[in-house]
């Protein structure tokens, strides 16, 4: 089998998300003269309420013991969803529906010829970059991660990559279908302000194929599974606001008619993308306390062509 070099890899990997990131680059308007108006403003408005009658110094403690209530139900929501993962682990049984998968890859009208599967990624990885505990076996990988960030917008993801070459001297046309489960907890928040502030975040599971080491990546073209999502929406009058959600699901994807050149490499992409936006506010997303975690036990395809035999 053809072998791929991991640095080329993680190079195009790079690059590609560059480009993507680049697309998706929101008009955040930021300097220090935006700052400085911004603040006179505020100073103006407090000057203004004050006048009104509206004490801020009495409405200040008021929200903040809002703001740590709202947290602490949040932890315990998070507490209460560790407490079913954990009672519900021996269900979940991640080899078991990668086993599952495999065994009804070739009795569906989806695969109707000879099948492979691939249980074994050679990668996991993180885009950007993120601190990870992970497994690689057969049927049985995963990750876990925990991400928090108080930054305006962005994507972070967790992949799985598995890789299989074209042994034939004409093109393969295939068709792929993957699994992720995904147990964790979201979580955004919005202080409360002058302004309205808000925080977003939701969870994807994404799967992607494309050609190896080469600039044939095309970070857009993906087929999805929405998981779930939370949002935050503070102001001066209603204080801030705390909200979560959990996630305990399995979603299958699938990409059909993918053409894959003669002696070249075809790279399958299984991902959980977090998407967020803050607006003075900040998310998480805990995909790695007690039995939370990310896993993808295989890929499955088949051939819907008869190309030629292997190449020399």
């Amino acid at each position: 089998m053809k072998k791929i070099s991991i640095s080329e890899l993680k190079k195009t990997i790079l690059a590609a998300e560059a480009e993507r990131l680049k697309i998706r680059l929101p008009f955040r308007p930021e300097g220090a003269k935006l700052d400085r108006t911004r603040k006179a403003a505020e100073t103006m408005t407090s000057r203004w309420m004050k006048n009104s009658g509206l004490d801020l110094d009495k409405l200040r403690p008021l929200h903040e013991q809002r703001d740590t209530e709202l947290q602490r139900l949040a932890d315990s929501h998070k507490k209460e969803a560790l407490r079913l993962v954990g009672r519900r682990k021996n269900k979940l049984g991640i080899a078991a529906r990668g086993k599952a998968l495999s065994d009804l890859a070739g009795k569906t009208d989806f695969f109707p010829n000879p099948t492979f599967s691939l249980d074994t990624p050679f990668l996991i990885w993180s885009t950007p970059l993120l601190s990870l505990d992970s497994s690689i076996a057969p049927f049985d990988s995963w990750a876990k991660f925990r991400f928090l960030t108080s930054e305006s917008q962005g994507t972070q993801k967790v992949s799985f990559y598995f890789y299989w070459a074209n042994p034939f001297s004409d093109y393969a046309v295939i068709n792929a279908a993957t699994s992720l489960s995904a147990t964790g907890y979201l979580r955004s928040h919005a202080p409360w302000g002058f302004w309205v502030n808000t925080s977003w975040v939701d969870a994807c599971a994404w799967f992607g194929l494309w050609f190896g080491v080469s600039s044939d990546l095309n970070p857009a073209d993906y087929s999805t599974d929405f998981l779930g999502s939370t949002g935050a929406y503070g102001s001066l009058y209603t204080g801030g606001d705390v909200e979560s959600t959990t996630i305990s699901t399995g979603t299958s994807l699938s990409r059909t008619m993918f053409a894959v050149p003669p002696g070249n490499v075809v790279v399958f992409e299984v991902a959980l993308a977090v998407d967020y936006d803050n607006d003075d506010g900040n998310i998480e997303a805990d995909f790695s306390s007690g039995d939370f975690q990310i896993a993808c036990p295989v890929v499955v395809f088949s051939l819907l062509n008869s190309p030629p035999g292997a190449a020399a």
